[in-house]
């Protein structure tokens, strides 16, 4: 089975960041920031070049998640051409809808950053990260809780 947090959390520690945007340009993405109708986002190869396109009408919380979201489709997608996919065959994209949305969150939102949540439960937690409940589930399902995170204030 894929293990996108993995993934995710070495491409953290490469970059030394969590930010997508960062990441992204480091691997020399082009990010273009456009009012696309009906879609958050996608990523296109022309020329050598490699772009990622993201909806400007989303909040900066939502572009982030969908910069993270297309840099899953690149490193564990590749070659996949989903709107072909879609239309041309019989395959079930979402299954890779739902990895790239799990490495978003997972490249995003480090262990330690939603310790806090383990306590305050999935829907704060989904509210907090700006995902649907499932996706906060299945990335709060793998935070492991510290024991020597104690406030001896």
């Amino acid at each position: 089975m894929l293990n996108t947090k993995a993934i995710a959390d070495g491409l953290a520690r490469k970059h030394g960041t969590r930010d997508p945007f960062r990441i992204a340009r480091e691997m020399n993405f082009i990010v273009v920031f456009a009012p696309l109708v009906e879609m958050r986002g996608f990523q296109q190869r022309v020329k050598r070049q490699r772009l990622i396109y993201i909806n400007s009408d989303l909040n900066e919380q939502q572009q982030r998640l969908v910069c993270a979201h297309e840099l899953a489709h690149h490193l564990i997608h590749k070659g996949m051409n989903r709107i072909f996919m879609d239309r041309n065959t019989d395959l079930v994209t979402q299954k890779y809808e739902n990895q790239a949305n799990h490495f978003a969150s997972e490249l995003i939102y480090s262990d330690y950053e939603l310790q806090p949540f383990l306590s305050r439960g999935i829907s704060a937690a989904a509210e907090y990260m700006g995902v649907n409940y499932s996706v906060a589930q299945y990335r709060m399902e793998e935070v492991e809780p510290t024991l020597w995170d104690w406030d001896w204030g």
